[in-house]
């Protein structure tokens, strides 16, 4: 998949004619995936290119700089998963009070000046200055066709990345990946903890430096896997303060089963299946070692008997999975 940068003011005058989808698509859910499916069957029936229009930065971090702002997928996730999903080519406008001050027309025009042919939205797209172009505006145009996909539903509630972020922020994350359609995760570098896994517990784990645009689960225990070098672990994740230990920083760390690589400072992405418990406090060593170990059994039952999302997420992400014991 080609990546093209867009500056509105500068557009490139040799991009090809292409059937696009347009959105900001955080996580590339279930929802958006109708979008794309459509997207990329115009232009397999118009012989042209498909396309998937996002923007960079989050339209938030420009007009509330001092908001936190945090994701499911950073850019570099929806660029890969884009491609993963077959877009053959994403267009990546830069964000900008200009740029989002633009009128229906401009926009329109932008659109046109990037040779798109079809575009496909979903039914509540709203686009330029204050919002004030919608479905209605988009297909009045004569540059491009419009297609315009109505709501995707579960349990009669649209499928949206409102709705996921705060399952995922409340733990519920094997609700949130039905509605992902693939395992939520979250990548960084290992870094060196304070190895009481290894040293008081013998139960050695991965800490994660955690790239800070992602949300964070709730505290607890969750099944899971790690990845490394293309190769999905079975693991054991456990978010929060550790209590026990009255740590004051929140702390993502791995338990990986039958793994023992030195994978200090490399990159690795952290998938998470399913909460098992949350995060308790414990009178001593031995009662949370007896818990961990109940936890590990938890864990891999948890991994082997839902194993509809590890396949998916397999095979989106291009990695193997590796049999633990």
């Amino acid at each position: 998949m080609k990546v093209i940068r867009i500056d509105y003011l500068n557009v490139p005058e040799d991009l090809p004619e292409s059937s696009c989808c347009i959105g900001f698509f955080d996580g590339l859910h279930t929802g958006h995936q109708a979008l794309l499916e459509n997207c990329i069957k115009v232009a397999k029936e118009k012989n042209v290119k498909s396309g998937l229009i996002t923007f960079d930065p989050d339209p938030w971090k420009i007009f509330f700089p001092d908001r936190a702002c945090r994701h499911i997928t950073t850019l570099e996730d929806r660029i890969y998963l884009a491609s993963a999903m077959q877009i053959e080519v994403m267009y990546v406008i830069t964000f900008s009070k200009d740029f989002a001050a633009l009128d229906i027309d401009a926009f329109h025009l932008l659109l046109h000046k990037m040779n798109v042919s079809f575009i496909t939205c979903g039914f509540d797209f709203k686009y330029a200055s204050k919002n004030s172009g919608n479905v209605k505006s988009l297909q009045s145009q004569d540059y491009f066709n419009v297609s315009v996909i109505d709501s995707i539903n579960s349990k009669n509630e649209k499928i949206s990345s409102s709705r996921i972020e705060p399952l995922i922020q409340s733990g519920k994350i094997d609700l949130a990946n039905e509605l992902l359609g693939y395992m939520y995760s979250i990548e960084g570098s290992i870094e060196h903890g304070f190895k009481r896994g290894s040293t008081l517990l013998n139960f050695p784990t991965a800490n994660l430096g955690a790239n800070p645009d992602y949300l964070v689960p709730s505290s607890g225990v969750y099944a899971g896997f790690v990845c490394v070098n293309d190769t999905l672990y079975g693991s054991m994740i456990n978010v929060g303060n550790n209590p026990t230990f009255e740590n004051k920083k929140v702390s993502i760390e791995a338990h990986i089963f039958d793994f023992d690589q030195d994978i200090y400072d490399q990159r690795v992405r952290f998938f998470f299946l399913k909460k098992t418990r949350n995060e308790i406090r414990f009178d001593g060593f031995e009662a949370l070692k007896k818990q961990l170990q109940s936890d590990i059994l938890t864990c891999k039952k948890v991994i082997l008997q839902d194993s509809k999302y590890v396949t998916k997420t397999a095979s989106l992400w291009d990695k193997k999975v590796f049999e633990f014991k």
